[in-house]
């Protein structure tokens, strides 16, 4: 998340205003949400997560397309009008293709051992943790 943010910051330094905003959305598309994304197959995200993963993104999308916060364009707008997935939506993408990758490997595999993997012993008291294939 930090990596991201500090990508966003030097966009918004260097390129905004002397880069056309396909170029911006291109560099976005290839360098930026790749560095998010990176082994988000396995995340368990919580709400609070999931809320900081689109206010960083809409960091950068916001101004680029012209809007400020006082403008009130939801994000979804924003998104449709600049012809963007949402990077919670690829998230949710790119963990459900790991799924089903899971589901055509051999039994004897170690990604799929893990996945399936259910610890010994006694839990600790309160609320359970949340995993990965719960997420689904």
């Amino acid at each position: 998340m930090a990596k991201f943010l500090q990508l966003i910051g030097t966009i918004k330094r260097t390129l905004f205003r002397k880069v056309r905003t396909e170029t911006i959305l291109k560099i976005y598309n290839t360098l930026i949400v790749p560095t998010l994304l990176y082994g988000s197959e396995n995340w368990t995200l919580t709400a609070s997560q999931r809320r900081r993963i689109e206010v960083a993104e809409m960091e950068l999308l916001r101004p680029l397309a012209g809007y400020t916060l006082h403008d009130h364009k939801t994000n979804d707008f924003i998104r449709r009008e600049l012809k963007i997935t949402g990077t919670l939506d690829k998230i949710d993408e790119y963990r459900l293709n790991w799924h089903l990758h899971l589901q055509r490997t051999p039994q004897h595999r170690i990604p799929l051992k893990s996945y399936h993997y259910r610890p010994q012993g006694r839990r600790t008291i309160g609320r359970p943790k949340k995993r990965c294939r719960e997420e689904l």
